[in-house]
């Protein structure tokens, strides 16, 4: 008997943005602040409280911190000694993802529950990376009193993964903690808006043409276009609109590497009004031209 098994189909964007190794000494402090990308902060040494909206948090040595896009915080070691930390910002376009990843606006680790996972041993390869790094003279340069490394292919997809698997375990603990909380496990909305969330990603996903897609989908819903929006967001952290455009990424990226069709052809499948058009936003997605990213046959 001849059997194959498949994996379905998986095409997902990671962005790592400000990922950083710091030292700050007694008295430093960091202005209250917010952005839209997920943030990791893990406590290597010393102390440093955080204040998370109106919630005063002591992040210990060992501790692990979990914050969701927008929500506004900032920082300051009033400790006697300096602060060690290790700091991811991200971004994924994975949904399903997005949802546990926004169970609450914070997550706090303690170094008891880190421990029961495989966190410090991957927070050791990624220092392991930082020292290999700054043994290389010729790979990292400095810009306003801060050391930058320049990481090669291979490195690159080392950090990739092990911060990938960083999100596994952080995904599991929060899954855990969401279970025990809420006996429905759904702190991003109610059960009717998680339903209504999931008919909205479902339709997003069906269409051939993106233009007027939301208000569409919101008349169907029949709810309004920012009802449509708030509940979505809530659920997912990303708006309508931003979901809409990592799939207009995603989509553009697969049909770019291969030769089906034109770049015009594809400008005009993703709903663009012209080439110069999709060109411009194709080239603030990745910072190349849709020709430049396009395999030479």
């Amino acid at each position: 008997m001849h059997v194959e098994i498949h994996f379905s189909d998986m095409s997902h964007t990671l962005q790592i943005v400000g990922c950083h190794f710091g030292v700050k000494p007694a008295g430093w402090e960091y202005p209250r602040h917010h952005h839209h990308l997920f943030e990791i902060i893990y406590c290597w040494d010393g102390a440093v409280t955080l204040i998370v909206d109106d919630h005063e948090i002591r992040i210990n040595s060992g501790d692990l911190l979990l914050l969701k896009p927008g929500v506004k915080h900032h920082s300051r070691n009033d400790s006697a000694g300096p602060h060690t930390f290790f700091n991811i910002h991200f971004n994924i376009d994975d949904l399903e993802l997005r949802n546990l990843l926004t169970a609450s606006p914070y997550q706090h680790m303690k170094r008891e529950n880190v421990h029961q996972t495989r966190l410090p041993a991957y927070m050791d390869e990624i220092e392991s990376l930082l020292q290999q790094g700054l043994l290389n003279s010729g790979n990292h340069y400095w810009m306003d009193d801060e050391r930058f490394i320049t990481l090669r292919s291979m490195e690159k997809l080392s950090l990739q993964g092990h911060i990938l698997l960083i999100m596994k375990e952080v995904i599991s603990y929060v899954t855990s903690v969401v279970l025990a909380d809420d006996e429905d496990g759904h702190a991003g909305g109610s059960t009717l808006q998680i339903d209504v969330a999931h008919e909205i990603e479902a339709r997003l996903q069906s269409v051939d043409c993106f233009k007027g897609v939301i208000a569409q989908i919101a008349q169907e819903q029949n709810i309004s276009r920012s009802h449509c929006h708030k509940i979505f967001t809530r659920v997912y952290g990303m708006s309508p609109r931003q979901y809409l455009s990592q799939l207009k990424l995603n989509q553009a990226k697969l049909l770019l590497l291969g030769y089906e069709f034109t770049i015009e052809e594809i400008s005009k499948k993703l709903g663009f009004s012209t080439i110069s058009h999709f060109s411009r936003q194709f080239r603030r997605w990745t910072g190349v031209s849709p020709n430049q990213f396009r395999p030479k046959p």
